[in-house]
Parts: C-alpha cells; structure tokens; sequence
C-alpha cells in the first residue's frame, strides 16, 4: 500500500470513528433525554419532580441532527436507540425491543426458527455469555457450555453487545454457517467454533424407563406446552409402577413462572410453599402447593445451565425436603420479567419482582448448590490411566477408585481393594446393567472409562446409584 492509500485509509478509518462515536453520543443523550417523558405512555407518571422542558430538549436535538449531521439518520432510529440506553442502564434481563426484533421474540416463542440452538444472556466481562445449549441442536453438537463468552460473530467484535445484537448476528438461514469464537474459563486463549445453522424446533418433555426400574424425565424448557406433556410423562411412570424418578433439568434455560410451580406441585408437600415473588413495593406473593404430593423417591439434576424456572423447581425440591438434587451449582437468575408490547409494534421487557423459596432463600446471584455435587471432568490428565485386565491390579485399582469417587461413590482412592471399593464397584455394576459382582473384570473397567468420559453420565449415573441405595 503505498502513501497516498495509507492517508486515504487513515482519513476513512477517522471518519468512521468520529461517525460511530456520533452516533452513541446521540443516542445516550438522547437516552438522558427521554427519561421523563418517552416511556411515561407505558409506565405512567414518574414520581420524580423535573424542571426541564424534555419535549422542548427533543425536538431541539432531532432538529439539529436532522440539520447538521453529516448523514441522513431517521427519528424512529434515534427514538429506538434512545429507548435501549435507558433500559441499558438497567439490568441485563430488562430490554426494548423494536419491532423487528419483538417479531423475532415471538418466533422464538413459537417454537420454531433457524439457529443454532444456545440461550445467551449479558454477562459481567463485557461480552453475551451462553446460558445453555439446548439439547439436540447444533450449539450442543458443537460443544458450547454454559458460561462460554461470545467474543466475536464471524469475526465481528462482539464486546458490548446487547442480548438482542448477538442474537439477531448468530440467527439466520437454515444450513449456513457461523463463527463463533468463544473464551472459556480454564481455556487460555479464545477459540473458534463453527456452528452450521439448523431450524430449531424447542420440544419440552422427553421421558423413559431406565433400567432397574427408575423413571426418566428430561425437562427442555418450562414452554407453554409443558403442562400437558409432563402430565402426560408422569401418568405413564404411574401406569409402568415407577417409584424411583429423576427429573432433569440440566441446561434448561427456564421459562414461564407458572409452568415451574404447575410442576413443583407434583413434588413439594401439600401446603408448602413452593415460591414467593417479591414486587418492588414490598409486596409478597406466595405460592404453595395444593395437591397430594407424589410418592416417588426424587432426583433433580442440575448444571451451570439451569436456571430461572428451573431453579424455581429444583429449588423447591431442595428447600421443601422433596428430594435430592444432583450435579452442579445452577446459573443464579432470580427475577421475574413481564413483556409489555407497545403500540409502535415493539415491547418492553422488564424486571418486575425477585423470587425467593421457602424461608427466603435467595437465588439471584447464587444458584441452587446441589445436595450432592457431581461436577464436571475437565481435568482427564489428572486420573491415572485405566488399563483393562482381568484380575485387581493395583495401578486399575487405583484408577478405579479415582473414577467411582468423582462419580459420587463413597469410596477413597488408596489402591487398595478394601470392602468400601467391592460395593461401589458392585453398586456401579447393578446401575449399568452388568453381571454383578465385586470384581475389577474387563467389561466393568470398559464400562467405568465409558462413563467417565462423559460428564453428563457422570451426574447421571450418580443418581440412579442414590435412588438404588435409598
């Protein structure tokens, strides 16, 4: 490039700053500006007293931008970007939506769009963090986890990015791709992940019979169909004589209040209380159980990607002494959104009220810490490797150990075939279907690498082994 391209490039590199730099400008003024009066047609009156003429301020600025801005820039685009930088300086949950993305809301709502699959929220280091990847679509093919940092979108910098901004970049059409590059903690540098986007179809329920008799039901969200579904997993674990059941709720990013208390009700004690919303003017509303809670033995299984509705229900379950949860210590949402649409064709969602459990504990901010935690293998250099061989060689024995302990076995790690090891072992045979025995033989060491090298087995398995030794 020789010198008169350099100045070329630096002058339009200098006015594509000072353009950018305008434009934020403009609208966090414009933001201060309409504080008072541009949202009072949704919310009412404010209680605070101002002196300012905030229609005379407006119509100054629009006039001036309009007159001396070197660009033409349209009122209802500086009237949006006003009304983000107030709700900007809220929390991460509360947004304006403009109508082209609240139509995009209400297809997410609906069930069906093209995606890649993964709940993303704002985080605390700048960039939109993912809440989960929703199970069976091309995020959790791809591998994302809960908590990974969008840093760039096809190779965009994404810091600052609101909710809304990163979602509109990573949608789009079926069978195209998108670049992710992501941070992730205990991972030094950021990485790259190519996501191919697919039609996401949001199902609720799944369910199955486990061996040795123990009900399975995967709770993918908390939707508006989640009702009938999960009445209708429950009555076949009645009509099959299921006593013993897991509910999971691992990377379930949430949902609608209500839904999570229709199906902690099933659980928690009747009269209990299941969950209290707590509204700004010190109000309180109190939810309770009001049904014959079920006989069966409870697990719920919770990871870093559980949270809001989710945690209301694994929360509930906890707090009320209805069962045991499993995995890991949840995301720690703990507000409650209304969506308000708005007469332009965009809606506001706000932050109303914070919800507690019983004897009010706290969630937001916290999470749900598991009764038993079972966390996730990262560290595989850490274990002393596994080689299958008939007969309880020290070394096997050993790494054994290692593997049943992280699984939630009581059992220490010493080398030693004691009776502790023989019926962990023996209780790790009976949970995966093997001929059960107290011995270290091929198909239990096969079967224990098998296991480990998934986390999600891992939390699973530690369930159904809590259920068996109840």
């Amino acid at each position: 490039m020789n010198q008169n391209q350099l100045a070329r490039e630096e002058r339009r590199l200098k006015k594509q700053r000072r353009k950018n730099m305008i434009k934020s400008g403009v609208a966090i003024f414009l933001a201060l500006l309409l504080v008072g009066m541009a949202l009072a047609p949704i919310f009412g009156q404010s209680n605070d007293t101002v002196d300012e003429d905030y229609k005379g301020f407006i119509d100054f600025i629009l006039s001036t931008i309009h007159q001396s801005y070197y660009e033409d820039v349209s009122t209802r685009d500086l009237i949006d970007g006003a009304y983000k930088g107030i709700f900007r300086s809220m929390d991460p949950y509360s947004t304006y939506f403009t109508p082209a993305e609240y139509d995009q809301f209400n297809t997410s709502v609906e069930g069906e769009f093209g995606g890649i699959g993964a709940t993303v929220t704002e985080g605390q280091k700048g960039y939109v963090e993912v809440v989960a990847p929703i199970k069976g679509t091309p995020a959790a093919a791809a591998g994302l986890m809960p908590g990974d940092r969008i840093m760039k979108i096809d190779g965009e910098d994404a810091a600052g990015f609101s909710t809304e901004q990163a979602v509109s970049r990573i949608r789009g059409k079926e069978s195209t791709p998108v670049t992710l590059t992501l941070g992730r903690d205990g991972v030094a540098e950021p990485f790259d992940v190519t996501i191919v986007r697919d039609i996401i179809v949001i199902t609720s329920v799944e369910y199955e019979i486990l061996e040795e008799g123990i009900g399975y039901i995967a709770l993918i969200s908390f939707s508006e169909k989640t009702n009938k579904e999960f009445d209708a997993a429950m009555a076949h674990m009645a009509n099959n004589n299921i006593d013993k059941l897991i509910v999971d709720v691992r990377n379930n990013p949430g949902g609608l209040l209500n839904v999570a208390i229709y199906v902690s009700d099933y659980f928690v004690p009747e009269g209990e209380e299941i969950v209290r919303i707590s509204y700004k003017e010190g109000s309180d509303r109190i939810y309770r159980a009001n049904r014959a809670k079920s006989p069966m033995d409870l697990v719920v299984l919770t990871n870093r990607g559980s949270a809001s509705a989710s945690e209301i229900f694994a929360g509930s379950i906890q707090a009320t002494g209805a069962g045991t949860v499993i995995g890991e210590r949840s995301f720690g949402k703990g507000t409650v959104q209304n969506l308000m649409p708005l007469s332009n064709g965009g809606a506001v969602k706000l932050t109303t009220a914070e919800y507690k459990l019983k004897d009010g504990i706290k969630v937001h901010g916290v999470g749900i810490t598991p009764n038993i935690e079972v966390g996730k293998m990262v560290m595989r250099d850490a274990l002393a490797p596994l080689v299958p061989a008939n007969g309880p060689t020290t070394l096997n024995v050993y790494a054994a150990q290692q593997r049943l302990a992280l699984m939630g076995y009581d059992v220490t790690a010493d080398g030693s075939f004691t009776q502790s090891t023989r019926e962990a072992v023996k209780a790790f045979q009976e949970a995966n279907g093997l001929e059960v025995s107290t011995r270290l033989n091929i198909p239990t060491l096969e079967a224990i690498e098998r296991v480990i090298s998934n986390p999600s087995a891992v939390q699973l398995e530690a369930a159904i082994d809590y259920l068996l030794n109840k």
